[in-house]
């Protein structure tokens, strides 16, 4: 009998149990300390989970969570200087011991190089008779087709809105995730040149296309840009290889 499974966003419950319980204080006149505690962390990621499968009331779910080199494919296949800019961000405290314990006490699914959202979607778009719903409040998931829950707002994304939302977000980029999109074009003019064009993805390349190139930059810059934009679908998936296929136009 088909299930509706829920697809959750297991590195925002991470990051958030870990930030949720992490303090600080005064250890003499001089010096300051930061401290955790695993137990108040872990006690927020499993209230937060049971309290999301009590909204929507049912047991059948998957975290997904990031796994290998920061950046993952994205850094060692298309963009050597993606997301640079965290490479000297700190850990929250507790945060790789929770991830453990997320591992061994939920059913989690990752795979080396991808990000939870790549699995997100890998999962969300593969064929068979389970409906899925993706739980994430990333805005990038509106890339991926079919029915996200952001935590306030429920959306059914199209084929066709999700093909318009990647080339859109190729367009202006986020600067967040490390890539910069096409110089001298933001949402407006994303929305400009994009609008007219919903539905015909081959069009809409002509159009991210031709805005790199009256920017100075070429077609490969354009390609670079959105396979960085891209989370992956099972069509961008070798499930035998457990490869990442790149996303072409």
């Amino acid at each position: 009998m088909p299930r509706t499974i829920l697809l959750i966003d297991g590195d925002q419950y991470l990051h958030r149990g870990c930030a949720a319980v992490e303090r600080s204080a005064e250890w003499d006149d001089e010096n300051y300390v930061v401290y955790s505690n695993i137990v108040e962390a872990w006690e927020v990621v499993e209230g937060s989970i049971k309290k999301l499968l009590a909204h929507f009331d049912t047991k059948d779910y998957v975290l997904t969570l990031s796994e290998g080199a920061p950046g993952g494919f994205r850094k060692a296949l298309v963009d050597p200087t993606y997301k640079d800019h965290r490479k000297n961000a700190r850990k929250p405290l507790c945060f790789f011991e929770l991830k453990e314990k997320m591992k061994a006490e939920f059913p989690c699914r990752y795979w080396d190089g991808l990000e939870a959202d790549d699995v997100m979607g890998i999962l969300s778009t593969k064929p068979g008779p389970d409906s899925k719903i993706i739980v994430s409040r990333d805005k990038d998931m509106k890339t991926i087709p079919g029915k996200l829950w952001t935590g306030g707002q429920f959306h059914n994304v199209t084929e066709e809105e999700a093909d318009y939302y990647h080339l859109y977000q190729t367009l202006v980029g986020d600067t967040s995730d490390g890539y910069k999109g096409c110089p001298g074009v933001g949402p407006v003019k994303a929305t400009k040149l994009l609008s007219d064009y919903k539905g015909q993805p081959n069009f809409m390349w002509v159009a991210v296309r031709t805005a790199f190139e009256a920017a100075g930059l070429t077609e490969a810059d354009a390609l670079q840009q959105a396979r960085l934009a891209r989370i992956l679908r099972w069509s961008d998936w070798d499930a035998k290889k457990k490869e990442v296929k790149l996303w072409t136009p």
